[in-house]
């Protein structure tokens, strides 16, 4: 298939967007006489005009290839060798060989499994452009006349800031679930809309999700949480029937909620919308954080309903555990949203000064301090508690010297 080419005149890419590191990439590819493109996201980003620091380059020159041809490459991957070439500082520019789709495992007898079994058979630029996900992902950056090289109308859709499939959304997603949730997050941090046919086969399809190992999920959640219109990345999730997938729990409340009061904003979207607004004045958050925040209003409502004598530890690590182990999120991150919950609570009503000393010297009470500030000003509740653990503790005894 005969590519789109756009000239070094008609596109806003420049050499001087990228890093020193990945020219001499693609330069040296290119003396030695194999075809170099800076590929994925990389060149999206700078045809967006936006900063980058990790770049993706691909090739026709096969991993032992590129190992004679870099003396400082390390070959990485299983099911695909992968080029590392290593830089100094710590600096990795990845490479790889072009490939094309790759098998399938057979369908079952509902026809419904396509998971993708092998992908390590070697191809065509072209095919490599079309086993990619999206169009926008699809965009290559020759070296050799500094040209952008569209097979798949990414750019177009680049323009239109639309999030749309390469091929047959059902099939691709089937074989690859996690391209919904990378998806989701590109439609998110980018603010594009996602094409019509795609965001169907995404509802569609979302409950393949499940299929794929979880740690390949956990990613997707985290970066859609990390980074920034993670409230929007939620409302995708949500209207996509996607969350009751992944957090059962948090779909279960969220509907709760709407159905008890359906005039009312949903207080999950609303700690995120707080986090967003943070996160715009310079703010930063650790995982943690990001999922005691996402947590905190159906943690803190059930706080409030639990009968009396209840064991609020014991309740809160079964809830958490529910929530977030089958998703493998790592146990010591588990375990500091278990405790930032449980200074939630004792903030919000702790009034000993006893108590405020022991917490103050925690190392979670940083974040401590900010989840309670994330969730008074989602819920407008509890000001005077924000008010009180902002104030440094005076010193009793050295007041009452001063006095006498």
């Amino acid at each position: 298939m005969k590519p789109t080419v756009i000239h070094r005149d008609q596109h806003p890419v420049s050499r001087k967007q990228m890093s020193p590191e990945v020219l001499k990439v693609l330069y040296r590819l290119h003396r030695t006489g194999h075809l170099a493109y800076l590929c994925g996201g990389g060149v999206r980003d700078l045809l967006l005009g936006r900063q980058i620091d990790d770049f993706d380059v691909a090739t026709d020159a096969e991993p032992r290839r590129l190992k004679k041809v870099f003396g400082n490459c390390r070959l990485v991957g299983r099911r695909f060798r992968i080029a590392h070439i290593m830089f100094k500082g710590g600096k990795i520019i990845e490479v790889s060989t072009f490939r094309k789709q790759g098998e399938e495992e057979e369908a079952t007898d509902d026809g419904n499994s396509l998971l993708i079994k092998r992908d390590n058979t070697f191809g065509s630029p072209a095919e490599d452009a079309f086993r990619r996900d999206f169009t926008i992902n699809g965009l290559y950056y020759n070296v050799a006349d500094f040209s952008i090289i569209d097979y798949v109308d990414g750019r177009a859709d680049l323009h239109a800031g639309l999030i749309r499939c390469i091929g047959d959304p059902n099939i691709r997603f089937q074989e690859d679930p996690i391209r919904i949730l990378r998806g989701i997050r590109l439609a998110a941090t980018l603010d594009f809309r996602v094409e019509e046919s795609t965001w169907n086969a995404m509802k569609r399809q979302c409950h393949h999700i499940m299929e794929c190992p979880a740690s390949r999920i956990r990613e997707e959640i985290m970066k859609i949480l990390r980074r920034k219109n993670s409230n929007k990345g939620y409302e995708l999730l949500a209207a996509g029937g996607i969350l009751e997938h992944l957090f059962p729990r948090l779909e279960e409340f969220r509907l709760s909620c709407l159905q008890n009061k359906p005039t009312s904003a949903d207080p999950l979207l609303q700690h995120l919308e707080v986090i967003e607004d943070l996160r715009s004045k310079g703010a930063e958050f650790s995982d943690s954080l990001l999922l005691a925040t996402l947590t905190s209003s159906p943690v803190m409502s059930s706080f409030e309903t639990l009968p009396p004598g209840s064991d609020v530890a014991k309740w809160l690590y079964q809830y958490l555990e529910e929530n977030f182990k089958p998703l493998a999120i790592p146990r010591v991150v588990r375990s500091n949203v278990h405790l930032l919950h449980l200074a939630l609570r004792h903030m919000v009503a702790e009034k000993r000064r006893k108590r405020r000393r022991s917490l103050r010297r925690s190392p979670l009470f940083g974040d401590a301090l900010k989840l309670l500030e994330i969730h008074c000003l989602a819920t407008k509740k509890h000001r005077s508690a924000l008010h009180r653990w902002q104030q440094p503790l005076t010193n009793r005894r050295r007041r009452r010297r001063q006095k006498s």
